[in-house]
């Protein structure tokens, strides 16, 4: 009797530019750690590297450093974080190539800090959640690449937390819900209640082949080339119509024993 098949577990092929984040976020988080538990230099360490929304202008960088910190006090949330970015980040560099996949997370991370900033700035001073002194972490990163994964694999199934089945375009529900719960929770966002919707925004506006923030791009410059002369005449949505005035494409039989005496078409066309 023949043994059943059993289970296999293919994990992702990690790509350069997720080798590198995830290189990043160890480096990053075991320093922390240990700087913060064990020397006097922890909090000069974390100061210029979290974001603190009253210091935006005077630390811009830490618009992007943010995301390379974890909770000192615990090993979880940099433990999740790498598997997070280990299971939907490779995938998405694979189709897209490391540089959009680099550049796409950056933008994810500062929009959603940026709207971290702004709801500081316009939220009612009693609603404290709309005011971290500081923030750190990756999660509107992680919303974003959620959603791109979710858009890039539409149809394709995964099973959320090794047990629910579910395709590409529920996950971007679940993404969504889970930017709903951090706003139910803020102390398990240390990112701020607001960065992970940023990176959701992003995710939708930036993901896609092609994405609608670069759809609408193109659409814009047609419409500037068309405007700018007659003769411009762009349709990227209409397939090329074949020329209806041009002659036929014609099979000529093939041997050497005739060539002589064949005569040449007169459109010049041959398809042998």
């Amino acid at each position: 009797m023949r043994d059943a098949p059993q289970p296999q577990v293919v994990f992702p092929r990690i790509g350069r530019g997720t080798k590198i984040v995830l290189a990043l976020l160890l480096v990053f988080g075991v320093l922390g750690g240990i700087l913060a538990n064990y020397t006097p230099v922890g909090d000069t360490f974390f100061k210029w590297l979290i974001f603190q929304p009253a210091m935006i202008f005077k630390r811009p960088w830490t618009l992007l450093t943010a995301a390379l910190i974890s909770n000192p006090d615990s090993y979880m949330q940099l433990v999740f974080t790498m598997i997070a970015w280990f299971f939907f980040a490779p995938a998405v560099e694979e189709r897209w190539g490391t540089a959009r996949f680099l550049r796409f997370s950056a933008i994810a991370i500062v929009v959603g800090n940026v709207l971290v900033a702004l709801f500081n700035v316009a939220a009612p001073e009693g609603v404290h959640p709309f005011h971290p002194g500081a923030v750190y972490g990756s999660w509107a990163a992680l919303a974003a690449l959620g959603v791109a994964w979710g858009r890039e694999n539409a149809n394709a199934q995964m099973r959320l937390f090794f047990i629910l089945p579910m395709n590409g375009r529920a996950f971007v529900w679940v993404t969504l819900g889970f930017c709903i719960l951090g706003v139910f929770f803020p102390a398990s966002v240390t990112e701020g209640i607001v960065a992970p919707f940023g990176g959701f925004i992003t995710g939708l506006l930036l993901s896609g082949s092609p994405s609608p923030a670069r759809a609408l791009y193109l659409r814009a410059k047609l419409a500037f080339l068309r405007r700018k002369g007659e003769r411009v005449a762009l349709d990227i949505d209409k397939p090329k119509k074949r020329r209806s005035g041009g002659p036929p494409l014609r099979v000529v039989v093939g041997g050497l024993d005739d060539l002589e005496k064949r005569q040449t078409p007169k459109d010049k066309r041959y398809l042998n």
